[in-house]
């Protein structure tokens, strides 16, 4: 079990260090059981922490432990035409789907199931690969009081 944050790999150096990958879903709900490379299973709970690619927790052992997002299966699309722009943000946005926009490129999950957004958002030229995906817009949500 993680008992502390110490800090990121960004700015806390230690010479042994064991990495585990851990998927979007554990960074966006801060509990999750994975199984390190050594087939250890660990149990992050990390309620009222902040979690970030490349923080490094100790764990109760004494351990040290740093966390990095696994790459998934993502769809994305070039943006080079304006107007087909505005009609993928209208077609995903009707989805309510989260979306990383970097670049010339949105790119969204396959959570949705990959062949299904392939085959409705084909007109836009899909491509899947393999990204750590970290959505920077998500849709708008006004909630209405009757």
């Amino acid at each position: 079990m993680l008992v502390r944050k110490v800090g990121n790999e960004k700015d806390f150096k230690a010479e042994k260090v064991t990495t585990i990958y851990a998927d979007r879903q554990c960074f966006e709900r801060l509990r999750c059981k994975i199984i390190t490379e050594d087939g250890k299973e660990m149990i992050l709970n990390l309620r009222g922490t902040s979690l970030n690619d490349g923080d490094i927790f100790e764990t109760d052992e004494g351990t040290l432990v740093k966390i990095k997002r696994k790459p998934e299966e993502v769809i994305a699309f070039s943006l080079n035409d304006l107007i087909e722009a505005f009609k993928l943000g209208f077609e995903i946005g009707n989805m309510h789907m989260r979306v990383m926009l970097k670049n010339n490129e949105v790119t969204i999950s396959t959570e949705m199931g990959k062949d299904l957004l392939l085959q409705k958002l084909r007109e836009y030229k899909p491509y899947t690969k393999r990204e750590v995906f970290i959505p920077n817009l998500e849709p708008t949500v006004v909630m209405i009081n009757f």
